[in-house]
């Protein structure tokens, strides 16, 4: 029996295997016969589409590049300028208005801290005088010793005042605060001294905050303090300048009963 043969004396077996053989071909001349096939509907859709997708893209790019004041007119931008030029204007009033309103606020402050340290001072120097808190400073002590017992109280209220008129800023004897209050007696029947109700007796120690110089200088003037207690007694006076007197004595502070503040 005759055999029929394909065109060309091609072997139909060669076109079954063709489609095998293509997807057995490597991808890049896949991709470059997909690319010089015949023409399709589909690759001139996706061929429009790219088209209008690199037209906006590029559309894009160019209005984010593009300076909005390029489009301005003249007026326009004399007007802008204007507009910038007033809103920096006031911006600059603004920033001198919470200047002038901090420093204000700083006076003030400063005005109350100033005030609230001078009523601290005024408070802590009515506290010293009236002799309700303890104190310390530079100063001195004046010891006499009266073995005889022949000093009266006189002698005692002459050294207060003299201390007094020598700026004496606080003072204690034998352990009593001195105010401006203070007082001394003496016994009727003998020679005691008291002071603010307080007996005391020699040796007669004071403890004195000030300036050492001038109440030094202010007991031994002549017929002062110290030489009376001196003269035709045998008391003995010894003063020594003391770099810091503790003075820990207090008195209770009196609460006045008819004085009002006004």
């Amino acid at each position: 029996m005759a055999m029929s043969e394909t065109p060309h004396g091609e072997d139909p077996r060669s076109d079954a295997r063709r489609p095998d053989d293509a997807r057995r071909r490597p991808l890049h001349r896949r991709a470059w016969s997909a690319f010089i096939a015949r023409p399709r509907p589909l690759h001139v859709v996706l061929l429009v589409i790219c088209f209008f997708l690199g037209a906006a893209l590029v559309t894009q790019v160019r209005a984010q590049q593009t300076d909005p004041l390029d489009k301005m007119s003249q007026e326009d931008l004399v007007l802008l300028l204007d507009q910038l030029q007033t809103r920096t204007d006031t911006l600059r009033g603004e920033k001198s208005d919470l200047e002038e309103q901090l420093s204000t606020l700083q006076d003030a402050a400063s005005k109350n801290e100033a005030a609230d340290a001078a009523a601290q001072k005024s408070l802590e120097q009515a506290e010293i005088s009236a002799g309700t808190i303890p104190v310390h400073g530079p100063g001195l002590t004046m010891t006499v010793t009266d073995p005889d017992g022949n000093l009266n109280f006189t002698n005692f209220v002459l050294a207060l005042g003299e201390l007094r008129n020598a700026d004496a800023e606080a003072i204690s004897l034998n352990g009593v605060r001195l105010t401006g209050q203070s007082s001394f007696t003496q016994g009727s029947t003998d020679s005691t001294i008291s002071v603010d109700g307080t007996q005391i007796s020699s040796p007669y120690v004071w403890q004195i905050i000030g300036s050492s110089a001038d109440i030094s200088q202010a007991l031994e003037i002549p017929s002062g303090a110290a030489q009376q207690m001196r003269t035709g007694t045998g008391a003995t006076v010894t003063i020594t300048a003391v770099d810091d007197v503790t003075i820990t004595a207090v008195v209770e502070a009196q609460t006045p009963e008819f004085a009002k503040v006004q």
